[in-house]
């Protein structure tokens, strides 16, 4: 069945396990069957359902009669029991299509203990270069908040430009149209990795989980073993089933996952921490050293506390440990620039048209381009919604200028061809794309690549990659809605703040059960296991600037206006602003391509 599932998750959807339940009881050949359903699955598809196999002529013509009626099914896809949950966070059950987070006062399904004694933590390997941060120095961050810059002064590694640019009306462009490739020809020349473009870690073509309990059983306990992998050569760390033993009043560590936040009736921080052999309640008294950084915890993260135990099963906090990025002395350099982009909403009434025309006039070198920047772009990282999309969110329908997903991505992809073909385009998917909505997302689909000109490479969400000499991940950020909602002093106005938060706690999207749903991979791959030179996000249409122990974050903003829904936030989107980076000095501005004219 695991065929199965990769045959599947190569097509950028996954299966249901009643679904793969029923494909196994197919009378024929099982090829025939999954090829069949591919075929006639819908574009918005994303968890492949019972109803999907027996739509498949394949299918009706083997397995059903003249009535329609199935004259077989496996007895296991009898609905599972609704109460198999677990206030534990190495034992969760839930599909990705149901994020929700589990009860933690409901009777567990499965305890810790009973996990620890089927399956032993897996640590991981001491040989992976990915599980090892790079140790190196660095000066204090330079800090600069989101996009509210004009009047301040800029740090030395930011600059601005505006790019002015004639009036629209003087200006006629032919439009540029380029026919798709066939698909055997576009198979060979995308899913190639570029010379330039040096994959190192992403789920496309990757994907076997099916959403079952134990695929989120092993996922969350590779996301605590790495992290304690981050955190044990900064402590020493005991396991929390140790401190029943007779070590009262001794200065231990522990590091375990984030189950609970609360504040007692006294005034106290009370934390409840597990790791794969048991839980415990850590207190952090009222007006103690440490008792602010509690207020800043997020559940489902790692970490490490110091403290006191009373050996009644009570510790006592005194010091919380992010696994935080090791100060860096030096900044990576590579060589050429690289302009930074996501939601650009092609589709959308609110797609500002005329400034990506006056973008593609400045990187065609039809303007006035003083400083030289447009002859010196050799990549272009797009983060994500590159349409907007059909159908997601109520009312959306009316705010689309095309209406079909499959014509907004065929004109997405006549405005990224009309950028020079001398730059590499490195294309990755957002919630508004055509793929799953849980993450880790894979890249688009293959009979989508073929719109696209040979100089697009497609990657996943999130991903990382080497390009232009420096480690990239570019990841869609749509864990910020959570970020910003959890922890005090984040906003939409500054995305890069959030950015920081993840990187402190490496992990992209450490809040499992609110808005961003997680799909429970063998691996955890929104750990953060290697510092990269360039973190960059998209999704909340502010642009935001910062460098963090010699991490350059930047969120790219937007293409589209403000639309009914931000207004109603009170989200004042930055539209039409390109970041550029110099790779070989990480020096970055701000091209500005909004006019006064251009309404947001």
């Amino acid at each position: 069945m695991q065929e199965i599932v990769q045959r599947f998750a190569e097509e950028g959807y996954m299966i249901d396990p009643k679904a793969l339940e029923l494909i196994g009881s197919y009378p024929g050949p099982l090829g025939e069957l999954v090829e069949g359903v591919i075929r006639e699955l819908e574009s918005s598809t994303l968890v492949v359902g019972v109803s999907e196999i027996e739509r498949c002529p394949c299918w009706s013509g083997r397995v059903q009669g003249d009535d329609g009626s199935s004259h077989q099914r496996s007895s296991a896809l009898d609905p599972t029991p609704s109460d198999r949950r677990s206030s534990s966070k190495f034992a969760k059950a839930q599909l990705p299509s149901s994020p929700s987070k589990p009860s933690h006062h409901l009777d567990p399904f499965v305890s810790s203990k009973l996990i620890k004694s089927t399956e032993p933590v897996i640590s991981p390997s001491a040989s992976d270069p990915l599980s090892h941060p790079w140790i190196r120095e660095s000066p204090v961050p330079v800090h600069l908040s989101g996009p509210e810059l004009e009047g301040r002064p800029l740090p030395p590694w930011l600059e601005e430009v505006r790019i002015q640019a004639p009036e629209l009306s003087a200006v006629v462009r032919p439009e540029a149209v380029y026919p798709p490739s066939p698909p055997s020809d576009h198979a060979s020349a995308t899913l190639a990795v570029p010379a330039c473009l040096e994959g190192l870690s992403d789920i496309t073509g990757r994907s076997t989980c099916v959403g079952d309990y134990q695929d989120f059983v092993r996922c969350f306990r590779d996301r605590y073993s790495r992290i304690r992998e981050m955190l044990s050569g900064r402590l020493n760390a005991r396991p929390i089933e140790s401190l029943k033993r007779d070590i009262a009043g001794r200065e231990i560590s522990i590091i375990g996952m984030v189950m609970d936040v609360r504040t007692s009736a006294r005034g106290n921080k009370v934390v409840e921490l597990e790791d794969p052999t048991g839980m415990v309640t850590v207190i952090f008294t009222k007006g103690a050293l440490g008792t602010e950084e509690v207020t800043g915890l997020v559940l489902d993260e790692v970490i490490g506390v110091t403290g006191t135990t009373d050996g009644k099963g009570r510790f006592f906090g005194k010091t919380i440990l992010r696994p935080d990025l090791q100060a860096r002395s030096s900044i990576a350099a590579g060589e050429g620039g690289a302009l930074l982009l996501s939601d650009v909403h092609v589709g959308s009434t609110y797609f500002m048209e005329d400034a990506w025309e006056r973008f593609i006039e400045w990187i065609c070198g039809e303007v006035e381009d003083p400083l030289g920047i447009a002859s010196k772009v050799r990549y272009a990282v797009i983060a994500g919604d590159l349409v907007d999309g059909i159908g997601i969110y109520p009312g959306q329908e009316a705010d689309l200028s095309i209406k079909d997903v499959w014509e907004q991505y065929e004109r997405a992809a006549e405005l990224v061809a009309e950028i020079p073909d001398r730059i590499q385009i490195v294309l990755s998917p957002g919630n508004h794309d055509v793929v799953r909505q849980a993450e880790p997302q894979p890249a688009l689909p293959e009979s989508l690549r073929g719109l696209f000109k040979r100089n697009v490479a497609f990657v996943g969400n999130p991903a990382a990659f080497r390009l232009g000499g420096v480690d990239w991940l570019v990841y869609h950020g749509r864990s910020i809605d959570d970020l910003v909602l959890k922890i005090p002093g984040l906003s939409y106005a500054e995305p890069e703040k959030s950015m920081v938060e993840m990187l402190k706690r490496r992990h992209l999207s450490p809040i499992y059960g609110n808005r961003v749903s997680i799909a429970p991979e063998v691996e955890d791959l929104l750990v953060i296991r290697r510092p990269p030179a360039v973190l960059h996000c998209g999704h909340v249409h502010t642009i935001g600037m910062t460098r963090y122990k010699g991490v350059t974050a930047i969120n790219s903003g937007t293409w589209q206006g403000q639309t009914d829904f931000q207004k109603k936030m009170n989200i004042q989107p930055t539209p039409a602003i390109v970041p550029y980076l110099d790779l070989s000095t990480m020096r970055a501005r701000r091209l500005i391509f909004a006019s006064s004219r251009d309404e947001f």
